[in-house]
């Protein structure tokens, strides 16, 4: 009897510690929805002035910063469908958005032509190309940089130009 007793505590033990498997894996994979923001805030060392002791002249890499500080909202409003790559290299505003957004948009499309527009004149007089001949070049590479999807100005073969979303 002494003998049984402990035989049958080992075997209560080892069948006590099996457990019933758990399937953790699901039939289809989980969709997560996330919406972020990020507002990112550069604030100046203390002691420090706020402003520049004097001012700063502007640099011909002035437009090429504020378009590269503007690029994901360009992006998007691209991605939104609400803005288009025209055919003078310049954007166009394809779905008039209403309230502060729709401004938001306006304000923003209109700071990148302006942009856009003094690097193309710097382009023109730098190589004594026409304007006209740089907008062209400048339309075919924003258009060939453009996403699938996204809306750009074609000429169609009879020669008129119309809107139409890049395939590919």
């Amino acid at each position: 009897m002494e003998k049984i007793i402990p035989a049958l505590a080992a075997a209560f033990i080892l069948t006590g510690c099996s457990t019933p498997t758990v399937n953790l894996a699901t039939s289809e994979p989980i969709k997560v929805d996330i919406e972020m923001r990020l507002d990112v805030y550069q604030h100046n060392p203390p002691g420090t002035d706020k402003k520049p002791s004097q001012p700063q002249a502007p640099t011909a890499a002035d437009p090429e910063s504020r378009r590269r500080n503007r690029m994901a909202d360009v992006q998007a409003f691209k991605n939104s469908r609400a803005v288009g790559e025209g055919r003078d290299g310049l954007l166009s505003i394809r779905v008039e958005t209403p309230g502060d957004y729709g401004d938001y948009i306006r304000k923003t499309v209109s700071a990148e032509n302006e942009d856009r527009m003094a690097l193309m004149k710097a382009v023109s007089a730098k190589e004594k190309i026409s304007l006209p001949d740089v907008q062209k070049k400048q339309a075919a590479l924003w258009q060939k940089m453009s996403f699938r999807g996204e809306w750009i100005e074609v000429q169609t073969p009879d020669g008129n130009w119309r809107w139409i979303q890049k395939e590919g």
